[in-house]
């Protein structure tokens, strides 16, 4: 059987991986002439990483073992290990392993279009065109995913933020990860500063809207000394989005399955890929086996709708309320991934959180 994967991030060749050494042909086209490049993409894992059981020897910069949360006039420092990875490498390592597990990579192929169940292919080099067909299309192209649109999934609602970002020089701690929220800093997200090391770090945010002016404000507080210059959009994930049309698949942050509240999508992205290719080879319903993952994307969305209506004043109390020992014990235990049990564990040692379900409604 037949697998054409457009785009070749790591949840694109992940799947491309998994495809190939259960048996299934693999083809896969990437648009750029590298994989990994540009970078769009923080970089950030969290420790569930960890259960994927892949080494981090490959593409590993840097280990945190803390995240301090700043609201406009409170802190919050909790333990907590993440992951500072190289995209380039990170997305290397899983195209070397579908490689190896039998599956074809095209560079500098662009999806065109679909005419039937043919899709058209070019050559960015050459300019030629190529038909291919396939028993199985992964749209795996990112949050502008032209093979959704193509294949006519994808959902006319869904918002994307724009994220800017910059390589900086300065002087940090090296295991330490910054956030900072409030309106005059970045309305709707937050920006974050997060070391390579004790003289470099990864410094941006993201908005709907005006992205690029928050972020200068932001460097020009902050005295940074930009190396880098970065960018990429980030998609919100849409509840309503559809996951399959005919034999069309979408993956990733096509599919926008990123976490609402931070943007962070490898690792819901490669579970996707896990689930959809479990589901394909041992004719599951994959739509059900993927109910527990896309319930807490529902979740992050739901906590994001709430932080979205916040006032400076109540991101200070918000901190205020987690800053008790009580509840950073449950923030340190629980990584981002399990929402459900930060969520009901924080408002049972602390109820209180509770007067923000008001920005629900």
């Amino acid at each position: 059987m037949k697998v054409v994967i457009i785009g070749a991030g790591p949840v694109g060749c992940y799947a491309g991986y998994l495809f190939a050494k259960s048996g299934y042909e693999v083809s896969i086209y990437e648009n750029h002439p590298q994989i990994g490049l540009p970078i769009q993409c923080t970089g950030i894992l969290t420790s569930d990483f960890d259960q994927l059981g892949f080494p981090l020897d490959y593409f590993l910069v840097n280990t945190i073992k803390r995240i301090e949360v700043c609201s406009p006039h409170e802190k919050l420092l909790i333990n907590q290990k993440n992951y500072i990875v190289s995209r380039p490498n990170f997305d290397n390592f899983f195209a070397d392993m579908a490689r190896k597990a039998g599956a074809n990579i095209f560079l500098s192929r662009n999806f065109i279009s679909k005419e039937g169940d043919v899709l058209i292919i070019k050559n960015a080099q050459n300019k030629n065109e190529i038909k291919v067909t396939a028993d199985i299309v992964i749209a795996a192209d990112g949050p502008l995913s032209p093979t959704a649109k193509a294949y006519g999934f994808y959902h006319p609602e869904r918002e994307n933020y724009l994220g800017v970002q910059a390589i900086v020089k300065g002087k940090f701690e090296s295991d330490l990860i910054q956030t900072h929220f409030g309106r005059d800093i970045c309305p709707g997200l937050f920006a974050w500063v997060v070391p390579e090391s004790s003289t470099a770090a990864r410094v941006g945010l993201g908005a709907k809207k005006g992205s690029r002016k928050y972020f200068e404000k932001f460097i020009k507080e902050h005295n940074f000394k930009i190396k880098e210059m970065q960018a990429g959009t980030i998609p919100l994930f849409h509840p309503q989005q559809k996951l399959q049309k005919d034999n069309c698949y979408v993956l990733g942050d096509a599919a926008g399955f990123v976490k609402a509240t931070t943007l962070g999508g490898l690792i819901p992205g490669l579970r996707q890929a896990e689930i959809l290719v479990d589901s394909l080879a041992n004719k599951k319903n994959y739509l059900r086996e993927l109910k527990p993952l896309v319930r807490r994307l529902k979740l992050h969305l739901f906590i994001r709708k709430m932080f979205d209506k916040f006032t400076d004043g109540d991101f200070d109390q918000f901190v205020k309320y987690a800053n008790q020992l009580k509840v950073k014990k449950v923030l340190e235990k629980y990584t981002r991934e399990d929402p459900l049990q930060i969520l009901i564990k924080t408002v049972l040692k602390e109820p209180r959180f509770l007067r923000f379900i008001k920005y629900l409604f």
